[in-house]
Formats: structure tokens, C-alpha cells, sequence
């Protein structure tokens, strides 16, 4: 979306990070300290650019009269405080009545398993490990997230009937996420190394009963069963 400024009369590309600062700005004025910790409690889960481009992001909407940035100080502590300009509410109020970018999946445990058969077993696992615990971590401040709405005592709880569905969104995800990374730690555990050879397709026949309620046309070297190509599908 882009935002062309009255004053300027330039025109300038306003990214989903913008949006999201600009969301946050429309709850209450807050500090870029503040406005950080909210960022690291929910956008990393969804949005994790967020927080990594922040700090630019605030000057960069003050600077386009979307924010406006205050100093208050108070004893001998001087603060920048931002709040949302009626130019950045119209903006925002824009942004959600556009079409949502299509769905987008940022992993990078997946892309290292994708990428195992460059490297080893061992390496495989350790990185599944390392997803396993980040779930975990995961996991944990969410469960306290859940628990804080249960008891009426979460930031802005008034909006809760809404942001429980991310709740609900990101719980059933890291359930899910929680079981792929042990159903596939105990497959490749039971493996001598990541040759093909020999190696059964539980994940594709997981896949197919799923799908389809039967399991699929190929051995378990991964050729068709029985000499047939599989539906939609070409010989080499």
C-alpha cells in the first residue's frame, strides 16, 4: 500500500511492518522501549520482522506525519513517546479494508530439513532438537498468555473476544508443529544415515491416509507399486 504524503507530495510505500506499528500506536501512545516488549509478547510469533525493523520504523512514520514522536521527561529520564496522527489512522483504517498478502510460511527449521541430505543424520537431529525447544519456549508464554485472559488480567483484555482467535490460531500450530517434530525425530532416529535406500515412507503414507483414506501407490523405495505411476504423475 502506498501513502502519499499532503506536505511532500511524495509517494511512499507503506510495508505490513508499517501497519503493524501503526496498529499498536492506535491502542495507546508508548515509548520504543514499550512498544518493543508488545512486539517480542506477540508480533514475533506472526510478524517477527516487526520487531526487527521497529526502531527505524517509528522515525520513519514520524517523519511521514503518521506518528508523532514526543520527548517527556521525567526526574532526569527523557523519553521519546510516539502516538498515533489522525493521517496515521486514516491509513490504517485503509489498510484493512485491502486484500491480505497470500499466505506465507517463514521456517527455518523446515528449510534446514528440507536441506538435510546436503548434511548428516546427527546434524538433522540436532536441529530438530533445537525447533523442538524453541516450541517448547514457545509454548510456555503462550500457555501464560491464555492464562492471563482466563483470569481477566491481560493487556487490553477488552479485546479479547478477538485477539483469543490468534490465541486460538497459534496454540493449535505449535500443537501441531510440537507433534510433527517428534513423530519425525523418532523416524529419523531409527535411521543409519539419510540415504534413500531402505527407507520406508511413513510421512507420504501419513499424507495420503489423511487425504485420500487409503494409503498410496508407491513402495516403500518410493517407486510406484507395482510397476504403475502414480495419478498426475510423469516418468522421468
Amino acid at each position: 500500500m502506498h501513502y502519499i504524503n499532503p506536505e511532500r507530495k511524495t509517494n511512499v510505500k507503506l510495508t505490513t511492518t508499517s501497519h503493524a506499528v501503526l496498529a499498536q500506536l492506535a491502542l495507546r501512545p508508548w515509548s520504543a522501549y514499550e512498544l518493543a516488549v508488545q512486539q517480542e509478547r506477540y508480533f514475533r510469533f506472526f510478524w517477527p520482522r516487526a520487531s526487527r525493523a521497529l526502531y527505524n520504523e517509528l522515525r520513519r512514520l514520524d517523519q511521514l506525519g503518521l506518528a508523532k514522536a514526543q520527548r517527556h521527561t521525567v526526574g532526569l529520564r527523557t523519553r521519546t513517546v510516539y502516538s498515533l496522527t489522525p493521517a496515521g489512522r486514516a491509513v490504517l483504517t485503509a489498510w484493512l479494508s485491502t486484500p491480505v498478502v497470500p499466505l506465507g510460511l517463514e521456517f527455518e527449521g523446515l528449510l534446514r530439513v528440507f536441506s538435510s541430505p546436503l548434511g548428516s543424520r546427527e546434524e538433522l537431529l540436532a536441529n530438530l532438537d533445537r525447533i523442538r525447544r524453541d516450541i517448547a519456549g514457545m509454548t510456555e508464554l503462550n500457555d501464560r498468555i491464555i492464562a492471563e485472559y482466563g483470569s481477566g488480567q491481560a493487556p487490553f483484555q477488552h479485546q479479547a473476544h478477538i485477539r483469543t482467535l490468534v490465541v486460538d490460531f497459534f496454540t493449535q500450530f505449535l500443537d501441531v508443529t510440537e507433534q510433527w517434530v517428534q513423530r519425525t525425530a523418532e523416524e529419523v532416529t531409527g535411521w543409519a544415515d539419510l540415504e534413500a535406500a531402505g527407507k520406508p515412507l511413513h510421512a507420504l503414507d501419513r499424507i495420503h491416509r489423511q487425504r485420500h483414506g487409503r494409503p498410496p501407490a508407491v513402495s516403500e523405495a518410493g517407486q510406484p507399486a507395482g510397476g504403475v505411476m502414480p495419478t498426475g504423475s510423469r516418468r522421468p
